[in-house]
């Protein structure tokens, strides 16, 4: 999940309709002119937040005091009308700052800063035009921003770790401009490089030609998507059907296909994929990371990323994972054994022999790496994910969402549904589905219609399903991610694969719980008590916190009895597949691999970039994915194919996200300390703790908890700040205020247990 951002532009949100969006855009900007309006200036609020807090609003309501209504994206779509807002912002700045006033200077800089990420948002969604104008534009207002903020440093009325609605990453690129501003200039577009060949790696080339004997284990509707949509009207076709060679379809055959010969033959192909170009684009990355890094008074990236989170740094945090990976041996030894029986049996295994071990006595298996994916869906009934997808229908949305709110505190109701010629003047595509939200859980019971009109308004949540597809055919493979526009307004984008023609979209489990993860992200910014800003500089570990907890509520199995039914029948899933699709401990283990190669590459104490090639950089990330991997890696095998390689782009602090996994187990069982899991009993009587247990997350005692200690909490927004050397002088963060989360032991073997207890395993 991407929380705040993405690196790489979006696909567009308007209509597919060039000429027509020109002309309707243009329309809507003449009008606003007309009648001296300016949709960005109404976007931001006309009631400035201290105000509606002084008011008696609660956090989120005050942040959306300004933005009633939700947003009109031909409205926000003229680079001209932004522009001139960002000059009348820039003006009253200027006068602020002449006249010595901090507390003016502070407000205009913090409207300044929200106009730019609003511009930066329509940008990223390809709405702002015209496009040969937008980078004017935006490197305009980005001077007037950076001067602005120049001079009020000059003058001391700008002080880092105090001063409110500045982000720090601009404070410090400020700060460094002259003597770092081509490494930070290097680092983003080495970045992006390195997403682009990721992206190309992930999407896959070419296709693989195969028939139903090729693809024995997959059901009708796995393969469907492969399969010409005109049928044996395609002449041309060799084979029935044509498997792209991509993530998906990777995941699909290794995991399902009985075929041993077409699972190594998809693997191959597909890390082929990931060529030593991209090993030259992530090690560029990296030694400009690490340059840098050093230039900012740390060590290594992997250093600096990490000094907000309540590890602090890199080798708290190595401890972290190897205590994490030792705690997992128990649950994990288990399946292992499992795994090789069945490969014995079927093989793909030698019968008889010693098992090779780890040299930290970590379990280690026989079994080869293109067979772990099919042996471990065998023993943990991955194919029953596809079972339960009947009963998660595109019509089970609603009731997720109750769920959601009722877990919050908050209830959503669709607008501006998704027609065609209310979307059409509106300019938002199709695929997006619009909700407002509103403080308080609805009323009515789970999947009620809610037309409760009480409580504050908190904002909108613009949720966009599904993956874009190239002329190609093939979908663009990315995170999932959340990006607050502007307060009260939050954009998700989920990159979920559209269903083949003449099917209904079915969701998977996983992607149940990536759009109950984006939608916990959705509130906590809506609900968020502070700017922009302060939301942005929160420490990773607190901001993924609220969306590790909603996907998590909503996959325990008396949580999903309440939204989950079946597509044709309409009933509840049994019991017995529900505990099935629990995840279980390969779930935190393939998360770790791909956190360990991203924290190691970044940490110049087990990988100096400055003196390694691409051939070194590979065999180090394979040698940190190995390190907690039962199996011997494949020689085509590279973790760049996996999440990794979206990882090392985005950082070292991935470790954010098994503080939030350890969190939040300790949430939602710290009732049941020393004793079984709540709702997680295998044995008689765990159906009834199930439903105890979803009754009490579910509960308005519940959500007021979690709204009082984590989403309506004010943290410190000039935490960050102070944390930096380079803005507040040699021993940085000696003054910074502590974590804002209480301390977070390190035992995971309890977290364990519950896990295997609830998949029954």
């Amino acid at each position: 999940c991407v929380a705040g951002g993405w690196s790489a532009p979006l696909p567009r949100q308007m209509i597919r309709a060039p000429v027509l969006n020109t002309l309707l855009n243009a329309a809507r900007t003449a009008r606003q002119l007309l009648l001296r309006q300016n949709a960005f200036q109404d976007a931001l609020g006309a009631v400035a937040v201290p105000e509606a807090r002084a008011s008696g609003a609660s956090g989120g309501a005050a942040a959306a005091a300004g933005a009633p209504e939700a947003l009109h994206l031909r409205d926000v779509s003229s680079s001209a009308l932004w522009l001139l807002e960002c000059k009348r912002v820039h003006r009253a700045l200027g006068r602020a700052l002449a006249g010595h006033d901090a507390a003016s200077s502070e407000r205009e800089l913090k409207r300044m800063g929200e106009l730019l990420k609003l511009g930066q948002g329509m940008q990223a969604l390809g709405a702002l035009r015209p496009a040969l104008l937008r980078r004017q534009c935006m490197q305009m207002a980005m001077k007037w921003y950076n001067d602005g903020i120049q001079k009020g440093l000059d003058s001391g009325l700008v002080v880092p770790g105090t001063t409110t609605g500045v982000h720090a990453h601009v404070l410090l690129n400020i700060k460094v401009q002259a003597s770092a501003g081509e490494l930070i200039g290097r680092e983003q577009e080495h970045r992006r490089t390195l997403d682009r060949r990721v992206q190309r790696g992930l999407a896959g080339t070419g296709y693989l030609d195969c028939n139903d004997d090729d693809l024995v284990g997959l059901t009708d509707n796995m393969k469907s998507i492969w399969a010409s949509q005109l049928g044996s009207m395609a002449v041309w076709r060799k084979t029935k059907y044509s498997v792209p060679i991509g993530r998906d379809s990777l995941n699909k055959v290794t995991s399902f296909c009985q075929n041993a010969s077409t699972r190594e033959a998809v693997f191959e192909r597909y890390y082929s994929g990931f060529g030593p170009e991209v090993d030259a684009a992530a090690l560029d990355l990296l030694r400009t990371r690490q340059e840098l890094a050093r230039h900012l008074g740390f060590k290594s990236w992997a250093e600096f990323q990490l000094r907000p989170l309540s590890v602090g740094d890199p080798a708290t945090a190595r401890q972290l994972m190897d205590r994490f990976y030792k705690d997992s041996q128990s649950t994990l030894g288990p399946y292992v054994r499992r795994m090789e029986t069945l490969g014995e049996s079927s093989g793909a295994v030698a019968r008889g022999g010693s098992r090779p071990s780890g040299s930290d006595g970590s379990i280690t298996s026989k079994v080869a790496h293109t067979d772990e994916a099919f042996f471990r869906a065998m023993i943990t009934r991955e194919v029953d994910t596809w079972r339960l997808a009947e009963f998660f229908p595109a019509g089970c949305l609603p009731r997720l969402l109750d769920v959601v709110g009722r877990a919050y505190g908050v209830h959503f109701q669709e607008v501006q549904l998704p027609e065609t010629i209310p979307r059409l003047l509106s300019g938002w595509h199709k695929s997006v589905r619009i909700y407002e939200v509103r403080d308080g859980a609805s009323a009515g019971g789970t999947g009620a219609a809610r037309t409760t009109s009480g409580g504050q308004r908190l904002g909108y949540v613009y949720l966009d399903l599904f993956a874009r597809t190239s002329l190609l055919g093939r979908p663009r493979v990315a995170l999932a991610g959340a990006l607050m526009l502007c307060r009260g307004h939050t954009y998700l984008s989920m990159h979920l694969p559209e269903p083949g023609m003449g099917h209904n979209k079915l969701f998977n489990p996983e992607e149940v719980v990536a759009v109950a993860h984006e939608l916990g992200h959705a509130v906590h910014m809506l609900c968020h008590n502070g700017s922009p800003q302060e939301f942005d500089d929160l420490p990773l570990d607190v901001k993924e916190l609220p969306s590790t907890l909603a996907e998590t509520i909503v996959m325990q199995p008396g949580t999903m009895a309440q939204y989950a039914r079946h597509y044709a029948t309409g009933g509840p899933p049994p019991d017995s597949l529900v505990r099935s699709c629990q995840r279980d401990v390969y779930f935190f283990i393939r998360y770790l691999q791909c956190a360990s190669v991203s924290l190691g590459l970044h940490d110049e104490a087990f990988f100096d970039a400055q003196g390694a090639t691409p051939a070194e950089l590979r065999r180090s990330a394979v040698a940190l994915w190995q390190r907690y991997s039962p199996v011997a890696a494949h020689p085509a095998f590279t973790p760049l194919g996996e999440d990794a390689g979206l990882y090392i782009g985005q950082g070292a602090n991935h470790v954010a996200y098994m503080l939030c996994y350890l969190r939040v187990d300790a949430i939602l069982h710290a009732r049941s300390a020393g004793v079984s899991g709540a709702g997680a009993g295998a044995s008689t009587g765990s159906d009834r703790r199930a439903s105890e247990a979803a009754r009490r997350w579910l509960s308005p005692e519940f959500a007021g908890r979690v709204r009082a200690q984590l989403l309506d909490r004010t943290f410190s927004g000039q935490r960050l700040a102070a944390l930096l050397p380079p803005l507040v002088g040699e021993g940085g963060g000696a003054g910074a205020p502590p974590h804002p989360l209480p301390p977070l032991g390190g035992d995971a073997s309890a977290m364990f247990s519950r896990v295997k207890q609830v998949a029954g395993a």
